[in-house]
């Protein structure tokens, strides 16, 4: 007898540490958002179980409103890698804003023929991002005129598509290596959409200038745009001034256009940069350096959050 009562014991023993680990690992799943942390959370969207990461900031308070910022990762990536390669985190504690990560599906978002699975499956991504910022403002009291979207590679194409099909609710976006494909998405705004576009001249991933026909069975065969011509569609739809103040520092361009209703567009181009996250950590061991000539999490924080929807919205 005595025997079984040191097995129990040591099984309640090994099951309770297997527990307390599992929470400690993910406090998310068992943990609820009302103190500063990090969470994992689902959320059901169109008969579709999805995912995404929440980090509130040091002194979170939901009676104070806060500004929320979505963040896409690339195609093949996580919520987890963005998050861990982009460090919005710790800027979010120091200037206060809430950051989620939206989690795409086997690992991509349907922003066109590039990304097979959700394509072919007509997963509604723009659906995701409306469902979370609604849930997120009726639950944590976020500021719902100064929501915005960013995001890196192909997720940086989804933050431009938002911003077209969202205008009512998306107040700026930013593109880090990312592109828009031809033909061009529907772009119907209900204001101009103050917009900061990233990328490297060296990005041999998603092309500074572009191209047609490469990598045709996982891109598809329509073209991209190359980053001055994504900048133009955005310059274009923002009724922006033709000749932009530009600024140089280091390998670093910095085109800044004025634009309708006090907004504006800012385009950085980085010389001989690769397909990185500027001044961030690498996704993966053998993904090429990021550009360390500026820090994108910087440049866009202090970029976005200069804006807010008007009070008609």
């Amino acid at each position: 007898m005595a025997r079984r009562s040191y097995i129990r014991v040591g099984f309640v023993v090994v099951l309770s540490a297997a527990l307390a680990a599992l929470v400690a690992s993910d406090p998310g799943y068992y943990a609820h958002e009302t103190v500063a942390g990090d969470y994992v959370k689902r959320i059901d969207v169109a008969g579709r179980r999805r995912e995404f990461r929440l980090h509130l900031p040091s002194g979170f308070d939901r009676t104070r409103p806060l500004p929320l910022l979505l963040v896409f990762h690339g195609s093949s990536a996580s919520a987890s890698v963005i998050e861990r390669e982009t460090g919005f985190d710790a800027l979010a504690d120091s200037v206060g804003f809430i950051v989620a990560y939206p989690e795409g599906l086997h690992r991509g978002w349907n922003i066109g023929e590039c990304c097979r699975y959700s394509f072919e499956e007509k997963v509604s991504d723009v659906a995701f991002a409306h469902a979370l910022i609604t849930q997120l403002e009726a639950g944590l009291g976020v500021d719902s005129t100064r929501v915005y979207a960013a995001g890196y590679s192909d997720g940086g194409t989804l933050a431009m598509l938002l911003g077209c099909g969202m205008s009512d609710r998306i107040a700026a976006i930013a593109t880090v290596s990312g592109t828009l494909f031809d033909p061009l998405p529907t772009c119907n705004l209900s204001r101009p959409v103050p917009a900061i576009v990233i990328h490297g001249t060296g990005d041999t991933h998603i092309p500074y200038a572009g191209q047609r026909g490469l990598q045709a069975a996982l891109r598809g065969t329509h073209a991209t745009l190359s980053a001055p011509q994504v900048t133009r569609f955005w310059t274009e739809r923002d009724r922006c001034e033709a000749t932009p103040q530009t600024t140089r520092l280091g390998r670093v361009v910095r085109m800044v256009y004025d634009c309708a209703d006090s907004t504006a567009v800012t385009f950085y181009a980085i010389e001989g940069g690769e397909h990185g996250w500027p001044g961030g950590g690498r996704g993966w061991i053998f993904s090429p350096r990021p550009p360390s000539d500026m820090s994108a999490t910087d440049s866009i924080v202090t970029f976005v959050m200069r804006y807010r929807l008007p009070s008609r919205y």
